[in-house]
């Protein structure tokens, strides 16, 4: 079936506001006499919900089978919970005669910041809200325990997940490694690695929604004994090829790696240190594989768990989502939206254009109330995963089009001031995130999980908050208001990479830059190019816009710095991902991080020039700035990579961090600051 955009988004926004009609205070009460209640199955059949297809209204939008049977369920939920004031009937009689007109205006601004391309969900919510599936989550978390039982029993759920159309996050590091003793044979085990081959083959097989593959993210923390086999298990990119894999960097690595002492591994199995490895050893490895194929990437635990709500009532946080993104604990879910803040510039009557934060705070509140509707009304894949997604209510509000806006304010993104301006306007997002979040609490209530967190102790979630000197809002205000009426969920940022609905928006994707300014398609007709369209505006005011342009562009790998007859200044302004240092996409990317609950998916774009140092120095910095993981990714490193340019040059490789090689690096557990120099030490 084939819907125009109209069509497509009426039906996603209908479908978002349907807890809207369970939250009335008509139909329910606000206190609930029960825990979460989980449902299973189909509790109305496709016969009832075609029955009753356009005759349920709410104002001029009418429901369709799909919205009665997600309806319905949400409805059964509040019975099972002991809210509900009125029956089933009751309920359908009330929508029959429209008496839920009011909730029109929720449905034309869920449809109107859609349709305005101000912000989408993921796109799991775009293509199955009002559809059969009805699954509007990306991705998921799941346990792994050292059990033959438990690890067939999460290949039999992620299974199932990938059918529906998910992703999934796993952390191996429960299971024993390879050669440990097992007691009930007297035998080995085979070691996370030929169970993660397993889950990889079963991805293989089932695509996700039947659809595409399923995506995994497979981590494993940086003291377990298969750790180095772990690392270069994607040697090359020929094996594992649906897991993303990144290593969890344990809070103690860094004592041992700035005294250069032996690194102790420990069995799963006994929690007995086995055997040792030189830290730094450690690190060049994970840099080197890094640099040779992109993978793995890093995750800092210490980073994770520094302001995780749930640390003591639930412990550490060790899984992530495929993309790196989202801070799972298992059977947690992703629930994702993005704000395009390209689209909220503004012009004055000189033509000066500035960000519009009235309309942008406006566009916060609704995308969190359309998030926050998300959690209610989505068919999870496992009862367990509605049930802790129900708890903890994590929502991830994220942006894309930064680099679109960087280029249209014709501010450097590698600059200072455009680091500045990325701090204010996601301080402002995650502000009015929370902000909304409590006004739904008011009325909803809290996360079920809100006494096990530490909000009640004034406490949030991100780094930001620690540091007043920053602030540009009035966070002790905000934390009032949470102590008093408490908030509806537990995180609400996360930065993803958005690279679909970024093409749908027409825009950068996430906080990166663009990575070309220009690109050449073929196509069976012939080929034809794209080019960024502020950067074509610009050209064409200056008179430098032609064929001509466009192919010296894509023959100097989509960026324009050495192209003679392009004035200096334009150079600063429309740089490429490639025209921009390491040190400066980690910059950036703290930039963000301060800010952000969850964590963030970026990619450290490095020219194929760049050398095995610049990966690890980059690793160091990014620490040390306060980031959560980072991700590089070296250019034609592997065969098969998302975006190319088209031009090949020489292998001639330098370091692109310039003459210092030293970096300074401060621990909360070490004692003062510690000095690294590359390149490393030789393996001890």
């Amino acid at each position: 079936v084939i819907e125009s955009p109209k069509e497509l988004f009426t039906r996603v926004a209908v479908h978002v506001s349907l807890p809207d009609i369970i939250y009335d205070k008509r139909v329910s009460k606000k206190k609930k006499t029960a825990g979460v209640a989980v449902l299973e199955g189909e509790i109305i059949g496709n016969e009832k919900a075609v029955a009753l297809e356009g005759f349920l209204k709410i104002g001029k939008f009418s429901l369709n089978r799909f919205h009665i049977k997600a309806l319905y369920k949400m409805f059964f939920r509040l019975e099972k919970e002991g809210r509900a004031k009125v029956s089933w009937e009751k309920l359908l009689q009330m929508l029959k005669k429209n008496q839920f007109k009011e909730h029109e205006k929720t449905i034309e601004k869920f449809y109107g910041i859609m349709v305005s391309r101000r912000f989408l969900p993921n796109t799991p919510t775009i293509a199955n809200f009002g559809n059969y599936l009805g699954m509007g989550s990306a991705c998921f978390a799941l346990e792994i325990n050292d059990s033959i039982d438990s690890i067939m029993d999460t290949l039999k759920k992620a299974s199932i997940i990938f059918k529906a159309g998910g992703g999934l996050g796993y952390n191996f590091s429960q299971l024993r490694a390879e050669g440990d003793y097992i007691r009930t044979t007297g035998g080995t085990s085979s070691g996370p690695l030929i169970f993660m081959r397993l889950f990889d083959t079963m991805t293989e097989v089932i695509k996700q929604g039947g659809i595409r593959r399923g995506a995994n993210m497979g981590i494993m923390d940086s003291n377990h004994p298969d750790i180095e086999k772990f690392v270069t298990a994607k040697s090359g990119n020929k094996s594992l090829k649906n897991f993303n894999i990144s290593v969890m960097i344990m809070p103690d690595f860094w004592e041992y790696y700035k005294k250069n002492k032996p690194y102790p591994l420990v069995s799963p199995r006994t929690g007995e240190v086995v055997s040792h490895i030189s830290p730094r050893f450690l690190l060049d490895r994970i840099a080197y594989q890094s640099w040779e194929s992109g993978e793995p990437g890093v995750i800092f635990s210490d980073r994770v768990n520094e302001h995780n709500p749930f640390f003591k009532s639930l412990g550490p946080i060790k899984t992530t989502n495929p993309c790196g993104e989202v801070l799972l604990y298992p059977n947690e879910s992703c629930n994702l939206g993005s704000l395009n803040v390209w689209s909220f510039l503004k012009s004055d009557s000189k033509e000066k254009k500035s960000i519009d934060w009235e309309r942008l705070e406006k566009a916060i509140r609704i995308a969190v109330r359309f998030l926050d509707n998300v959690i209610d009304i989505n068919v999870f894949p496992l009862s367990e995963i509605e049930k802790m997604s129900l708890n903890t209510r994590k929502i991830g509000l994220g942006v894309m089009g930064v680099g679109s806006l960087m280029y249209d304010l014709e501010i450097p993104f590698n600059s200072q001031k455009a680091r500045n301006l990325m701090e204010k306007i996601i301080e402002f997002i995650n502000y009015y995130s929370k902000a909304e979040s409590v006004e739904i609490a008011k009325k909803r209530g809290s996360f079920p999980y809100y006494e096990k967190s530490f909000f009640p102790d004034g406490k949030l979630p991100f780094a930001g908050f620690y540091d007043k000197k920053s602030w540009s809002l009035d966070w002790s205000k905000l934390v009032k208001e949470i102590k008093k009426f408490g908030i509806r969920n537990s995180y609400t940022t996360v930065i993803a990479p958005t690279g679909s609905i970024s093409m749908i928006a027409g825009c950068s994707s996430g906080i990166e830059p663009l990575f070309s300014l220009a690109f050449e398609k073929n196509v069976s007709v012939g080929s034809f190019y794209y080019i960024d369209p502020v950067f074509e505006r610009a050209m064409l005011r200056e008179g430098l816009f032609d064929e001509m342009l466009v192919r010296d562009v894509v023959v100097n790998n989509g960026s324009i710095t050495k192209i003679s007859y392009i004035p200096p200044r334009f150079k600063k302004i429309f740089v490429a991902a490639h025209d921009i240092s390491p040190e400066d996409h980690v910059k950036t990317l703290a930039s963000f991080q301060k800010w952000v609950d969850s964590s963030i998916s970026k990619t450290n774009n490095f020219p194929f020039e760049a050398v095995v140092e610049d990966v690890k120095k980059t690793y160091l910095l990014a620490y040390e700035s306060g980031c959560k993981a980072v991700t590089v990714f070296r250019d034609k490193s592997i065969s098969d990579q998302v975006l190319v340019t088209v031009n090949k040059k020489n292998d001639k490789r330098s370091s692109k961090f310039g003459k210092d090689d030293l970096i300074k690096m401060t621990d909360v557990k070490a004692e003062g600051p510690a000095v690294y120099r590359d390149p490393s030490v030789p393996p001890s």
